[in-house]
């Protein structure tokens, strides 16, 4: 467990009372929150954003997602998404995606959501993937006392869904990925749990799919607040295609006789493919929505 530099500097000087979790490596405030079991509505997600006059740091509900256009309308400036090489530089004692929420503590303006200001206690990024900071809410306020207020989040009940299908998939890659890593021993045993755990991934795909591509799921939510992104929503549902069809050719290939080499070579193949997916996943909900669900 570990504290960004800066993150740990502030609570001291202001000798704030907190405790560190650890919790699953993850990819985003969202998956944080799950894997430690913390109420998304009280995890604090920070977002940077820029503009030509500077970069402003939003925090909000991991739960939520940020409505860009209430805040530039309330700062009356054009803000867009910072990209990642100027979060890098801004954060340098912070991994990527791993953003706490003081803003101050970096030289930058910080807008913070009104629905945190009625939460008793807050948990945000401690600086790394692995680790939660968690403070008394009102301590929180104390800490952000120069932050200006106002109402910078909305309600995604189709994001959280898609997420949570997203996560469950995600579980099942990490299943494949240690079914493969272990020992061959004795081949038979050996592709049948490769086989249990690649049948796994195409039910997390099966929900993956149903939940993202359905009449109300989220792909069509970004083609309604986002119309220039219909490419790249087309490019993910031709990619879900073919992994179904990739999973369907490796589960008919795990026969009895199957060579474990050419079998191990191929899943690991698929499970890159899978994370490229994420990727696009990912860069796409961000384009859209400005919410950070992690890549990885």
């Amino acid at each position: 467990m570990s504290l960004a530099d800066r993150v740990e500097e502030v609570l001291v000087r202001h000798d704030t009372d907190f405790s560190v979790l650890s919790h699953r490596w993850s990819t985003s405030s969202l998956a944080s929150a799950h894997s430690a079991h913390v109420d998304e509505e009280c995890f604090a997600k920070a977002v940077v954003l820029e503009d030509d006059k500077g970069v402003v740091l939003a925090v909000l509900p991991a739960s939520r997602r940020l409505a860009l256009d209430r805040l530039r309308d309330e700062l009356g400036r054009s803000l867009h998404l910072c990209d990642e090489p100027v979060a890098t530089r801004l954060f340098p004692d912070c991994v990527v995606g791993a953003i706490p929420p003081f803003g101050s503590a970096y030289g930058l303006m910080t807008v913070l959501d009104a629905s945190l200001e009625d939460q008793p206690e807050i948990f945000f990024e401690a600086g790394d993937h692995e680790t939660l900071v968690r403070i008394n809410g009102d301590d929180f306020l104390d800490l952000l006392e120069d932050a200006m207020v106002a109402e910078i989040a909305c309600d995604s009940p189709l994001l959280n869904a898609a997420l949570v299908a997203r996560e469950k998939l995600y579980d099942t890659l990490l299943a494949l990925g240690r079914a493969i890593a272990a020992p061959v021993g004795r081949g038979e045993t050996w592709l049948a749990r490769v086989r249990r755990a690649v049948d796994r991934v195409a039910a997390g795909l099966d929900g993956h799919i149903a939940e993202t591509e359905s009449p109300k799921g989220i792909l069509r939510e970004i083609i309604e607040e986002a119309p220039r992104l219909w490419r790249e929503v087309a490019t993910l549902e031709a990619e879900h295609a073919s992994l179904s069809d990739a999973c369907q050719e490796l589960r008919e290939r795990l026969s009895d006789t199957a060579c474990p080499q050419a079998i191990r070579r191929d899943a690991l193949e698929l499970v890159g493919r899978f994370e490229r997916h994420r990727h696009r996943g990912a860069d796409l909900v961000y384009e859209a929505f400005g919410v950070d669900i992690g890549g990885g």
